[in-house]
């Protein structure tokens, strides 16, 4: 607790006022010789990539922004999870309706993220365009994500999935990073505080240097103390980002970000000695002193240093290029220490790239090029490999952009003298009814870096309406996912068939807001998994419900927006597999309800507060790792001392 406090005293030397958008620039008039400053962390992110427009004097300086990397991609909304009790960056994920987190229990841990019914392996993590995904692994632990620094996520559509990173995974999900520019310094603190020693403490400073330069600074740690064996966390992230104006058309921004992790890796409770010693090990499989855990002394600690340049251009009008270098240092110590035998394993590469995004429209036409390049040296020089890409969206912009249709293809060359090469190509239609209504159709082929099949389809429909009072999104999805083969039969990946249907479901009456979420995936075509048809999809849940009731409005002059009430979550029946022998287990159903409340105080500070697992059910997710039981959890994000 001791280092959280410091940091806490630290940067509370450092704050100032709530302001207003992240990336959003409205239409302004300013004198000459000024910088136009876009500020905040209260609204939403523009849900296009198109050019804004500003009316400003001659020698007046605009920030140039990134956005989305599609305009028809689905946007999480800051303002969808800025009221949220969430844990880490996994949880800001939860509003979207095709998506389960196959939940460790233990705060801390790399809890696997399913989108689109698909997890580790086949989803490509970006941010603000550049991949985030470990090159060895294809996947990502969200926990080394810096959660406060996020101010939108983009999941792009599922036809659409594999555009972006090396792999062609068939999902993309862009985190993008929080850019705006003040013109008086800016700061802010968030801390929350939980049982068994969990606490987070966050704080921010921006500020401009002169007239061309802007200096920012986040410093997070996230904690927790032991309560089963091993499983105590410790968590430091520091980003630092200086942005210079060189002109309206140049904007350049360099960063860095260090990541230094140790965690606890027990394995899970051990349930066959448990059975052994227990005569009833479904109860003391849920008490920290009574449950033995497979690995006493496993650890893993993760080192981390990524730097890039990015490059902010207009260099005609409508149009815009974004172009990224980075250099990324990782090491992952792994320690296992037993009796009779004592493992320290290092994984340790270096990898540097760029990404290419150049955006043009043209009449009714808009073109969109990307391309990337990056490679990546391991120690041990097996798992040394570079590989370059490119890809390209043309749409059109038909009646007024009420049509959109849209054709893409992408190519990517890998290995020594780039002898391998995987592709593909897809078209979509997104239709703009009314400017709360849309309508999005497409279709796509694609290969697999794991696979000889040529041609795997991926297929989306979905709609969705947006007004003050009522949302909806509904989506339907047929996609192909490639999973580790059982080490029984050899290395290896297999594929399996998914078809789901999601709906996210938000409405308002008077005082009280209901908001839903919730999927359903069909049965499988190709179930298989090590040698058994289970019919279901393999690791998630055939269906999940969660639904929240509050009371929220604005209150006292409007100076306090409250949104309190209870949340419930469900999910069905999982097939699952028992820690690392890959034995087959039937998850039963699970539910917990919470209690939560969020209050905004005068758009300067929120405060936190949830009673999780209030019935205090004793389940399990993820066989065999108890979910936290009866707990409170209290925080506070504050804009302060203008």
């Amino acid at each position: 607790m001791l280092k959280p406090v410091i940091a806490f005293l630290f940067f509370t030397t450092l704050s100032s006022p709530q302001v207003s958008d992240s990336l959003k620039i409205q239409n302004i008039s300013t004198p000459p010789d000024t910088l136009i400053t876009t500020e905040g962390d209260t609204t939403s992110i523009q849900d296009t990539i198109g050019i804004n427009e500003v009316t400003v004097l001659k020698d007046t300086l605009i920030p140039i922004q990134g956005g989305p990397l599609t305009d028809v991609s689905t946007i999480i909304d800051k303002r969808a999870f800025l009221f949220e009790n969430y844990r880490y960056t996994g949880d800001l994920l939860r509003s979207f309706s095709l998506n389960f987190i196959k939940d460790l229990g233990f705060v801390g841990y790399n809890h696997e993220t399913f989108i689109y019914g698909v997890g580790n392996n086949a989803i490509s993590f970006l941010q603000d365009g550049v991949l985030l995904n470990n090159q060895f692994t294809n996947s990502l632990d969200l926990n080394l994500v810096q959660s406060e620094d996020i101010d939108s996520i983009e999941i792009v559509p599922s036809p659409r999935g594999f555009l972006y990173g090396p792999y062609n995974n068939p999902v993309t999900v862009n985190f993008i990073t929080k850019d705006f520019i003040t013109k008086a310094p800016y700061s802010r603190i968030k801390y929350y505080q939980g049982p068994d020693g969990e606490a987070m403490i966050d704080g921010k400073f921006s500020a401009k240097l002169a007239d061309r330069w802007n200096l920012a600074f986040q410093l997070t740690n996230r904690s927790k103390d032991e309560t089963y064996v091993n499983t105590d966390l410790s968590i430091w992230q520091f980003n630092t980002k200086l942005k210079y104006f060189l002109s309206n058309s140049i904007n350049l921004l360099a960063s860095y970000y260090y990541v230094d992790a140790q965690q606890g890796m027990n394995g899970g409770v051990d349930y066959d000695s448990l059975s052994r010693s227990s005569d009833d090990p479904n109860s003391d499989l849920y008490d920290p002193f009574a449950a033995p855990v497979l690995f006493t002394k496993r650890t893993l600690d993760v080192t981390q240093h990524n730097l890039s340049l990015r490059t902010l251009i207009k260099p005609f009008d409508n149009s815009q290029l974004d172009l990224s270098f980075y250099y990324r240092y990782g090491l992952d110590e792994f320690r296992d220490f037993r009796d009779t035998l004592n493992i320290h394993y290092e994984d340790k590469s270096k990898t540097y790239g760029g990404v290419l995004n150049y955006y043009y429209k043209f009449d009714i036409m808009t073109l969109q090029a990307l391309g990337d390049y990056e490679s990546t040296n391991h120690d041990d020089e097996v798992d040394n490999f570079e590989r370059y890409g490119f890809c390209g969206i043309l749409s059109a912009n038909l009646l007024d952009n009420f049509i959109q249709p849209s054709v893409f293809y992408k190519r990517n060359y890998w290995g020594k003298n780039f002898r391998t090469s995987i592709g593909g190509i897809g078209a979509d239609i997104f239709f703009k009814a009314t400017q709360n209504q849309s309508l999005y159709i497409g279709y796509s082929l694609r290969e697999n870096l794991y696979s000889d099949e040529e041609n795997i389809p991926a297929f989306e429909i979905g709609t969705s309406y947006k007004a003050p009072n009522l949302m909806w999104d509904i989506k339907y999805f047929s996609n192909e996912y490639f999973y580790e083969n059982s080490f029984e039969e050899g290395l290896g990946f297999s594929e399996q068939k998914i078809r789901g249907l999601g709906l996210s479901l938000n409405f308002k009456i008077w005082l009280l807001l209901f908001e839903t979420n919730t999927f359903y995936y069909f049965k499988v075509e190709n179930g298989q998994y090590y040698g058994i048809d289970y019919g279901r999809p393999i690791n998630h849940p055939e269906w999940q419900f969660i639904g929240g009731f509050y009371i929220n409005d604005l209150f006292f002059d409007n100076n306090l927006d409250l949104k309190t009430g209870f949340k419930f979550y469900y999910a069905g029946r999982i097939n699952s597999f028992e820690n690392i022998w890959y034995n087959y287990i039937d998850v039963d159903p699970t539910n917990k309800l919470d209690f939560t409340l969020a209050s905004e105080i005068k758009k300067v500070a929120i405060f936190y507060f949830i009673w999780e697992n209030l019935l205090g059910n004793e389940y399990y997710i993820t066989p065999y790792y108890p979910m936290p039981e009866r707990n409170i959890r209290f925080g506070l994000a504050w804009e302060l001392f203008n």
